[in-house]
């Protein structure tokens, strides 16, 4: 792997950067991962809300026709949002789980484009796109995950991620200004 992140590792760790400053959570409390490895943490600390991070599917993208195998390829991924209500004097856990997720709901509502940065440069632009899950999709989605009980969850898609992380490989000179052409009529 060269020694660099892998784009989808960045892109979870910068969903998880954004929702804890949007929402005031520690980073601790939004798991990357199952929803049953964020609901055996949240048991531990029963009094704290917490949010999984869950990459359920990756989709192509698009490659681009004169793309060679040196340049990204690009994916839509797929990810599951969790809310993990905790139990307080104020809130039940149904209280805060229906507050953790119409604030990710607002927040990717206002922010439909997410700029991911690496070293303070945005490194990829990506669209997230609602996406309506079926309630086939979350029976299979949460069959997964050991028994945990369904939690209220947002699936979004992240669309257009590039694998890996590089910006498009030059090739040949400049592109085609202008081009010239001459018809002439046959003359018998």
């Amino acid at each position: 792997m060269n020694g660099k992140s892998p784009s989808l590792s960045i892109l979870a760790r910068t969903i998880r950067s954004i929702l804890a400053e949007e929402m005031g959570l520690d980073d601790s409390q939004i798991v990357i991962g199952p929803p049953h490895e964020a609901a055996k943490q949240q048991e531990n600390a029963a009094d704290k809300d917490y949010l999984c991070v869950f990459f359920y599917r990756m989709g192509f993208g698009g490659f681009p026709a004169d793309a060679a195998s040196d340049d990204p390829l690009f994916l839509n991924a797929f990810c599951l949002i969790t809310a993990l209500g905790g139990r307080s004097a104020e809130k039940t856990p149904g209280d805060s789980e229906l507050s953790l997720i119409g604030s990710v709901l607002e927040f990717f509502h206002r922010n439909p484009v997410l700029n991911v940065k690496t070293d303070d440069e945005i490194a990829m632009q990506l669209q997230v796109v609602p996406t309506q899950l079926t309630l086939d999709d979350i029976n299979h989605l949460w069959a997964t995950q050991n028994n945990t009980p369904y939690r209220l969850s947002l699936a979004y898609e992240f669309a257009l991620l590039p694998v890996p992380l590089a910006a498009r490989v030059e090739r040949g000179g400049p592109p085609v200004q202008i081009t010239v052409v001459n018809v002439e009529a046959n003359k018998p």
